[in-house]
């Protein structure tokens, strides 16, 4: 060849061996839509030939590949959104084939241990007949030990308690040591003028020994009980321990401080809100209470209670040098106090609630359908002057509006070219229609600013007219078929911890004002021109004062409150004993804004032009004090559900009917024709609101603790036939 390339050598030619199949398990990849490992790969292809144009190229049909599929993912995710949105409209169905013995709960001591072992031996054991006369406390003890392995009713072979009598030297009640000797006086004679010898101590109360004497008969005893009669008739006392039950004076102290630990579950110490003071925990093992007012905003990450107030809000005493500390990162709990309150701490540890950690999920439900039919049909009819049949001095003719509205011309299809009305005068003016049939609430009046005075009439789909007929008249058919339903759903849900209190808010705030100053007019005019001006001046408004100017302050707004509009769900849920039942305490509300309403009214003043003397009004401020309307749907209630349920906890169902048949007398008791001068309207608005709560078991990893799935079922496929071993048919003869 002319040229040939001094620079491959073998290690490019490797380099390139390594780079074709790279790119051969690149598009393997690609094509089964490996993409992380194709893009290794071509990763690896730019470690050997950093200037690999068709590795980048790869690279970028796999990047758009894996944008493909996220763009897929991100529908897919939007329409199963949507799906729940669909899916919450459905009302829940209800469960058969339930247990109905489930949420039922028999309360059951958990054992701790040996001494709950022992405990219930002592409380088990029934001894017949207990029969001591001046007995030592010694043969009483070694009695009852005898007995409790005769009737031992937990253990099998029969092993009984062991009962050891502690008994210091010292402690034994009996005649005080001898009293030293008189002191010798310096005369020698023995007592006389000699320092008094010291008064000998008494013996200490409270001390019992092993020569002190027994007499007591009892039947049907349990052996705890007896251990009590005993010891206390020996003045002395018993403690259970881990694995025998020690028998001391009552001199003995026992507030030897003691160190244990436990490993405790990571929610057995809760948090207390923001704000919510040391007040302690509600229920025990729950959260501690809500601040006041827990809807008007988040109160921050609550702050862990301290595990001596905890354990003291659970009736553990600390004395002297005891003291709690709770280790958050492997949650351990390491207490320093007397054996009694550590035993008692044990308690409260074991009756808390175990296994593993138990969240709930929580979603309250606000579904509300209303609907709103309006029909009417109505004819109105104007009329104008005529001449009575046969006779040139009798004058008929239609009416007058009365007490509705004046006649818009707007409202009639025919109208003369002057402006007026055809027909001129109303026949069936006492018939309602539209608005002037169908009254709103007094609050919607107030928020839409409808009034009484102002009537308007339903939409006419036809009329019929005679312009120049004797006499003029005109038929407006006015009829309506209206149907409007608004359907409106809320869902707020929340996770949280079994006994701590949550709060979720999808909300705006919406601040209004309380108070105001009053409004603010000067006593003193300021004239509106010069009074030298002479005419010019008073033309102008000068002069002689005409048309004075206020400089008016309004009323004015000092003080403002803040009104949650939106979602606020707030809840509290306890699982039970049974990991079945959740006890909720929540309160769900929706609040929305209506709209204002106007306190203020216009301030105005009159002022009169000096040269014509006409007194003229004028509107010096509107004055406007608005003040909001809010709609408020909230159930404040406590419920138990079983997982998985949904439970109603409140409504309202509501209609309001309003039905007018107007009529013109005589006329509309005419048979056939008499429908033409009646009106009839005819309005139904229903409204149904329903509230669901509805629980959840959760597992920390995001799933339900009892799946309501359903279960695929195991199909067992035949096996296929074995063709082969079919023998072959004969064949037919031809």
């Amino acid at each position: 060849p002319e040229y040939y390339n001094q620079t491959i050598g073998p290690g490019h030619r490797a380099n390139v061996e390594d780079v074709k199949r790279l790119f051969i398990e690149a598009k393997g990849y690609l094509e089964t839509d490996r993409y992380d490992i194709a893009f290794k790969r071509c990763e690896k292809i730019l470690n050997i030939d950093p200037y690999n144009k068709a590795a980048r190229m790869l690279m970028e049909r796999i990047s758009k590949a894996k944008s493909d599929f996220h763009d897929v993912s991100a529908l897919e995710t939007r329409g199963r959104y949507l799906e729940r949105v669909s899916k919450a409209w459905a009302i829940p169905v209800r469960k058969f084939n339930v247990d109905p013995t489930l949420g039922n709960f028999v309360a059951e001591k958990k054992e701790s241990g040996n001494i709950d072992r022992i405990q219930k031996k002592l409380e088990r054991t029934i001894i017949p007949k207990l029969d001591f006369k001046d007995a030592t406390i010694r043969e009483a003890v070694d009695y009852l030990k005898k007995k409790s392995i005769e009737l031992d009713p937990v253990d099998e072979p029969k092993t009984g308690v062991n009962i050891v009598l502690k008994l210091d030297a010292g402690s034994s009640v009996g005649v005080p040591e001898a009293l030293p000797p008189p002191p010798v006086a310096p005369g020698g004679i023995p007592g006389l003028d000699a320092v008094p010898p010291p008064v000998a101590p008494a013996p200490a109360l409270g001390g019992g020994g092993s020569d002190a004497r027994i007499t007591v008969a009892l039947s049907n005893i349990p052996l705890i009980e007896a251990l009590r009669y005993v010891t206390g008739l020996a003045n002395l006392k018993f403690k259970v321990e881990p694995f025998a039950v020690s028998v001391v004076p009552l001199s003995v102290s026992t507030d030897v401080l003691i160190t244990r630990e436990w490993k405790v579950r990571p929610d057995m110490i809760p948090r207390t809100p923001a704000g919510a003071g040391a007040g302690g925990v509600a229920g025990g093992f729950g959260g501690a209470p809500a601040p006041g007012d827990a809807t008007k905003g988040g109160s921050g990450i609550a702050d862990r209670e301290s595990a001596k107030a905890w354990l003291i809000s659970q009736g553990v005493q600390f004395n002297g040098a005891a003291s709690a500390v709770y280790i958050v990162t492997n949650s351990r709990l390491i207490v320093r106090n007397t054996q009694d309150q550590l035993e008692l701490i044990d308690t409260v540890i074991q009756v808390g609630p175990q296994g593993g950690l138990t969240q709930v999920e929580i979603e309250a439900k606000f579904v509300e359908i209303s609907q709103s039919n309006l029909k009417e049909l109505s004819f109105d009819w104007t009329l104008g002057q005529f001449n009575a049949p046969a006779s040139k001095n009798l004058f008929l003719g239609g009416g007058t509006t009365g007490f509705n509205s004046v006649q818009n011309p707007a409202d009639y299809p025919f109208v003369a070219p002057g402006g007026s009305i055809v027909g001129t005068n109303p026949l069936t003016a006492g018939n309602r229609s539209g608005q002037g049939a169908i009254s709103a609430s007094a609050i919607d009046a107030l928020l839409f600013g409808a009034s009484g005075g102002t009537t308007k009439l339903a939409p006419a789909i036809g009329a019929i007219a005679g312009v120049f007929t004797d006499p003029a008249f005109q038929v407006v058919i006015r009829a309506l078929n209206q149907k409007k339903g608004v359907d409106l759903l809320s869902s707020p849900r929340v996770t949280t911890k079994s006994g701590q209190r949550a709060v979720i808010e999808i909300i705006r705030e919406f601040k209004y004002p309380t108070e105001f100053d009053p409004p603010q007019i000067p006593q003193t005019n300021i004239a509106g021109g010069a009074g030298g001006l002479g005419l010019g001046g008073a033309l102008l408004g000068g002069g002689g004062g005409g048309n004075n100017a206020f400089p008016v302050t309004p009323t004015t707004p000092t003080a403002f409150e803040t009104r949650n509009t939106g979602v606020t769900l707030e809840v509290e849920p306890v699982v039970g004993p049974d990991g079945y039942t959740i006890d909720l305490n929540l309160v769900p509300q929706v609040v929305e804004f209506e709209g204002f309403i106007n306190y203020g009214s216009p301030i105005r003043t009159t002022s009169t032009n000096a040269l014509t003397g006409i007194t003229s009004t004028q509107v010096l401020t509107e004055n406007t004090i608005n003040q909001p309307i809010f709609s408020t749907r909230k159930v404040t209630t406590s419920v138990s559900v079983f997982d998985g349920s949904t439970v109603v906890i409140g409504g309202l169902m509501r209609e309001d009917v309003q039905k007018v048949e107007d009529k013109v007398p005589l006329f509309g008791d005419l048979p056939i024709i008499g429908r033409l001068f009646r009106s009839s309207v005819d309005q139904h608005t229903k409204r149904n609101l329903m509230i669901f709560v509805s629980a959840r078991l959760m597992k920390p990893d995001g799933d339900p603790r009892n799946p309501n799935e359903e279960k695929e079922e195991v199909v067992e496929t035949l096996a296929p036939p074995n063709l082969g071993a079919i023998q072959e048919l004969p064949l037919m003869p031809k």
